[in-house]
């Protein structure tokens, strides 16, 4: 609600001495509500603070995780010898090896037929002379009744796209007097597709049969794979790849898995910025200079976390500390990379590197850690932010009221003001008319005024 200012407005000369003692009324009652205003101040910028500070260890959390999935799959990048007839679309594996694919002899197209008639007109112009006709699509036959007002291309059209049949009709227009009808299968690979008008009589062709659609064939490791699909996902484990082309007798196309040092340097670089980002929320609020959280508990968290992710390292292997992959601690808590010393790594310490980083006995078991913090509902700072508005809340609620107090108490000052200024007022209107009177009376008996 707030307290808006009160302007005393009288009639007698102690007007605004009376406006003096509202505004020391008010001022006096108000030194418990700035404080109260003060505290709540406060408690919001310590909810901001801990927001901020939750938001950088969830951050390094998701860093540390994002570390621990690279060393998981050993940082595998898959390549292709042809990117113009092979491509690489995902990639989830640990496996290093090369996979090689020969004898691409088709590709996998949609079955798509028109019809082998043309029709002058696609509402008028009888499809069948019986009224039946029977769609099949690959192994499934679907009986087709069509009424006088559905023999035409319009009515067979729509009845086929309301068979849920896996193909889609449509009606091809030449010019006005020439109109086909086309089906295609909604997916590629080989399909039977065929419209037969009179199916239990004269069982005619009503389409081409000119593209049944074709599947994805080839070689692997020189195996024979069929796929109704160009994308396959469900061959090497871990592996999604589609092919584009056929391949000639000769021709090899390769998938190579191997590890990609990039990929762990630009996780380990993520990390680090995570890391710095969170060492300077911590800085802010320690000595001389320190913000609303100094000695917070959240505080104290964070930095044991930071110690622990600090000083993490390994009792064997060729990477056992941080330094051995270019990643240094500054006495004042920042770290920095050197991009030289990760990439002169040799094979065996990049294979020790994500032992360094993998789950539960590398650096990524120290993510339990982050999550304890920052996690949802149940983390420390959450539980924390949930008590700074429990407390904001409280206060509202009392600044409402003191508020509504102080408002009270200053009408009932200006009430009590106004009405002592009325009766000053008063009595200055009376002395005013009896010192009147007795200039008067003077001037009648001594002929002036007194004075």
């Amino acid at each position: 609600m707030g307290l808006t200012p009160l302007t005393f407005t009288g009639i007698s000369q102690y007007s605004q001495d009376f406006q003096t003692i509202l505004q020391r009324v008010t001022t006096i009652a108000s030194f418990p509500l700035n404080q109260l205003k003060n505290e709540q101040q406060d408690v919001a910028t310590k909810r901001q603070l801990t927001s901020e500070l939750n938001n950088s260890v969830k951050l390094l959390g998701e860093k540390i995780t994002a570390l621990k999935d690279v060393a998981a799959t050993r940082a595998v990048s898959a390549s292709s010898s042809n990117t113009s007839k092979l491509t690489i679309d995902s990639v989830n594996t640990d496996t290093l090896t090369t996979y090689n694919i020969t004898d691409v002899t088709s590709i996998a197209i949609a079955a798509s037929e028109t019809s082998l008639n043309s029709y002058a007109s696609s509402t008028a112009t009888q499809v069948s002379a019986s009224g039946n006709v029977r769609l099949t699509v690959g192994t499934t036959d679907y009986n087709i009744a069509l009424s006088t007002e559905e023999n035409n291309l319009v009515g067979l059209r729509n009845k086929i796209n309301t068979l849920n049949s896996g193909v889609t009709a449509t009606i091809l227009t030449v010019d006005g007097n020439t109109n086909y009808l086309s089906i295609s299968a909604n997916g590629t690979g080989a399909k039977a597709l065929t419209l037969k008008e009179d199916p239990t009589g004269a069982n005619t062709s009503l389409l081409t049969s000119t593209n049944q659609g074709s599947n994805l064939n080839f070689k692997l490791n020189g195996v024979q794979v069929s796929r109704s699909s160009n994308q396959v996902n469900d061959l090497v484990s871990g592996v999604s790849f589609s092919l584009k082309q056929t391949t000639s007798v000769s021709e090899t196309l390769s998938i190579g898995l191997s590890s990609d040092r990039s990929k762990l340097s630009n996780a380990v670089s993520s990390f680090i910025d995570a890391y710095n980002t969170v060492q300077a929320k911590i800085t802010g609020q320690v000595g001389k200079t320190a913000g609303l959280l100094t000695g917070d508990f959240l505080v104290r968290e964070a930095q044991n976390i930071l110690r622990k992710v600090s000083s993490f390292g390994l009792g064997e292997g060729t990477v056992k500390n941080w330094s051995d992959l270019g990643v240094n601690f500054s006495t004042a808590g920042q770290v920095s990379f050197e991009a030289g010393t990760f990439n002169s790594l040799n094979g065996n310490q990049l294979r020790d590197s994500f032992s360094f980083f993998k789950d539960t006995t590398g650096l990524g078991g120290l993510s339990k850690l982050t999550d304890g913090f920052s996690q949802d509902v149940t983390g420390l700072a959450e539980i924390q932010l949930n008590q700074y508005e429990k407390t904001d809340s409280r206060l509202t609620e009392q600044i409402a009221k003191l508020d509504e107090r102080i408002n009270l108490l200053r009408q009932t000052y200006l009430q009590k003001l106004q009405a002592a200024d009325a009766l000053l007022g008063k009595f200055e209107s009376q002395k005013n008319v009896v010192s009147a009177s007795i200039d008067g009376l003077n001037l009648v008996l001594y002929g002036k005024q007194n004075g």
